[in-house]
């Protein structure tokens, strides 16, 4: 990953998991809620208009995703980075 600086400032709760930060100097917003985690980073709008967004099922449950640990949802948005900044290295330019 490159060395786009990481800043979190909340990480928490439960149906959500959410986490809120930048990278970047970009907004970041994470969520889990019923099988599913997503990223999303940057835009106008981080939430409804990101220009980057990521998102992939988790758990086996319908509710699962609502109920992951804190050091699981760090690890996923840890992966999220890497792909939102691999996907600049890919086309030689800054992080989008």
């Amino acid at each position: 990953m490159s060395d786009l600086e990481i800043s979190i400032r909340y990480i928490g709760g439960n149906c959500p998991v959410q986490a809120e930060g930048t990278i970047g100097g970009k907004e970041f917003y994470f969520r889990a809620r019923g099988s599913r985690w997503s990223m999303s980073i940057g835009g106008a709008d981080v939430i409804n208009r990101p220009e980057f967004y990521h998102e992939m099922d988790w758990g086996d449950g319908p509710h699962d995703a609502g109920w992951m640990p804190q050091h699981i949802a760090l690890g996923l948005m840890a992966e999220s980075f890497g792909i939102y900044a691999g996907r600049a290295a890919d086309t030689g330019e800054d992080a989008p």
